[in-house]
């Protein structure tokens, strides 16, 4: 449940929060901390601890499925935006 700031720059972050005393997860995806630094957009609503590998495998099947040649995570967000990745992890909820 501790923070720092390594989510908000991260390609793909992940951040604890607390909802009525249990353990949620936050997930953001396009920061860098690097020479191109950007802080990354959350998602949307939280995922409990069980859902999150199933989350980090839809924002890697959509990058997968979206990038141009080697093209990096963040170059391809970056091109594509939130919405493909947003579409991909909450479908089942719609």
């Amino acid at each position: 449940m501790n923070a720092c700031g390594h989510h908000h720059v991260g390609n793909i972050g992940i951040l604890g929060v607390d909802k009525k005393g249990q353990e949620w997860y936050q997930v953001s995806v396009g920061g860098s901390g690097y020479e191109d630094a950007s802080l990354a957009q959350i998602l949307g609503p939280s995922f409990a601890r069980d859902q999150i590998p199933a989350v980090i495998q839809k924002l890697v099947n959509v990058h997968l499925e979206q990038r141009q040649g080697e093209e990096k995570f963040l170059d391809t967000f970056r091109r594509i935006g939130i919405d493909p990745y947003k579409t991909s992890v909450y479908a089942e909820a719609s």
